[in-house]
């Protein structure tokens, strides 16, 4: 079970779960047929908190390119902490909801700098992993959810974020009940997610969300876990496993 995010969110570990062993074995043939592919985050956690600010509701490509014009006007944490947020809008005006954004991230480059001075991203080194979680979900616009990226890619902890496309596969599998709120579903997974494969998981389960398990119209036929899957065996005139 992912014992880091259980603890963080206070969550009992459920190491008697089927579904530990099940989610191992669901990372070991993501990986195998999608390997460990970069999503576009970064190691740096400055750069990520930024990156993962200006990715809501908007698409890949719009918020990839939001971020390279915000950090090649803005370069710095310093930079944007002293920035004027009608600038930072007009730089990310692409990506929509720049109003909104702008002011997050300059609220967000000014906490940084308050508390980690020049090299925030060095201080937020520095934090232990509930310290740096508390930080992180303090900051305008961050999350629980983004904290866990940050957490994830850029600081090094073995935590596992609960995205869209997780969230989506972990119900067809069968290993949390059809429409939970995004919080109980972050905790369930949380409970019985496999300790020391939060990234190949999530980051196999977004690719698999993007290009195979899709919304509408899954390609079940084309499925590497559709023998572990409860809709993929439905489809196919099995039965459903238990929840976890």
């Amino acid at each position: 079970m992912s014992t880091s995010t259980a603890a963080l969110l206070g969550v009992r570990r459920r190491s008697e779960s089927p579904w530990v062993a099940r989610l191992a074995v669901v990372s070991e043939r993501l990986v195998a047929e999608h390997g460990t592919p970069s999503l576009g985050n970064f190691r740096d956690p400055v750069k990520e908190i930024l990156y993962i600010l200006l990715s809501a509701k908007t698409t890949d490509a719009q918020y990839r390119r939001t971020h390279r014009a915000l950090m090649a006007a803005f370069p710095t944490v310093a930079d944007l902490a002293s920035a004027n947020a009608r600038a930072v809008r007009r730089c990310i005006e692409a990506g929509g909801l720049a109003g909104k954004r702008a002011a997050q991230v300059v609220a967000v480059a000014r906490a940084l700098r308050a508390a980690g001075g020049e090299r925030p991203g060095r201080y937020l080194r520095r934090l232990g992993l509930r310290e740096a979680y508390h930080f992180l979900t303090s900051l305008p616009g961050v999350g629980p959810k983004s904290a866990f990226c940050v957490l994830m890619y850029s600081l090094g902890f073995d935590v596992f974020p609960v995205d869209v496309n997780v969230q989506r596969i972990a119900e067809r599998l069968g290993a949390i009940r059809r429409g939970l709120p995004h919080r109980l579903a972050t905790r369930r997974l949380a409970a019985v997610a496999p300790d020391g494969r939060s990234w190949e998981l999530h980051v196999g389960m977004v690719v698999h969300g993007r290009t195979v398990c899709l919304p509408r119209g899954p390609k079940c036929g084309e499925c590497v876990l559709a023998d572990l899957c409860a809709t993929g065996r439905k489809r196919n005139g099995g039965t459903e496993n238990g929840r976890a």
